[in-house]
């Protein structure tokens, strides 16, 4: 499998598809987004020391998305697909990835 690091990829609308750009860290740095050749997304960590398997960006996503919506339940029912990025972003600093995708520490903002 192909995979191409850092893609420059955009909806249609031109919303940033890696909504999670940014704010996933592991190794002390941003994983960066990843794509393979049957267009699956990721998320990589670009420190070549790390042994992270590519995180896929669809369920992190979704996993990240659904903490938001339990602990903000009334914005999130506003908050279209598009803005999901800037809602994350005005309540999240970081989120860095453990061992597993269950092992995720949120850096909320004040």
């Amino acid at each position: 499998m192909g995979i191409m690091v850092n893609p420059a990829h955009r909806d249609k609308t031109g919303s940033d598809l890696y909504i999670l750009r940014g704010l996933l860290w592991c190794c002390g740095a941003a994983l960066i987004p990843a794509c393979s050749d049957n267009h699956t997304r990721y998320y990589a960590c670009p420190e070549t020391e790390c042994d992270r398997d590519l995180v896929n960006a669809e369920e992190i996503e979704q996993q990240i998305w659904q903490r938001y919506v339990a602990l903000n339940a009334d914005a999130a029912d506003i908050v279209s697909r598009d803005q999901r990025r800037a809602a994350l972003l005005s309540v999240l600093s970081r989120i860095t990835v453990g061992t597993s995708l269950a092992d995720l520490d949120y850096g909320w903002r004040d």
